[in-house]
């Protein structure tokens, strides 16, 4: 069964990562995409489509 992961970006493109959307698509993995202010209702949408959820992090350099 392949996967089906929901990358969450908690601030409106702050965090995209799309590398690891290409890495995950590559590997085989269904992806999808979106930012908190798509709303909750997208986020719980694609729960209901199966969609395991991964919140993206910004990760700060020193």
């Amino acid at each position: 069964m392949k996967k089906r992961i929901l990358l969450i970006d908690p601030f409106a493109g702050a965090a995209r990562m799309p590398d690891l959307a290409a890495a995950l698509k590559n590997a085989g993995a269904d992806v999808r995409e979106l930012d908190i202010a798509q709303g909750y209702d997208a986020v719980l949408d694609a729960l209901e489509d199966g969609f395991m959820p991964v919140v993206l992090k910004v990760m700060q350099r020193s």
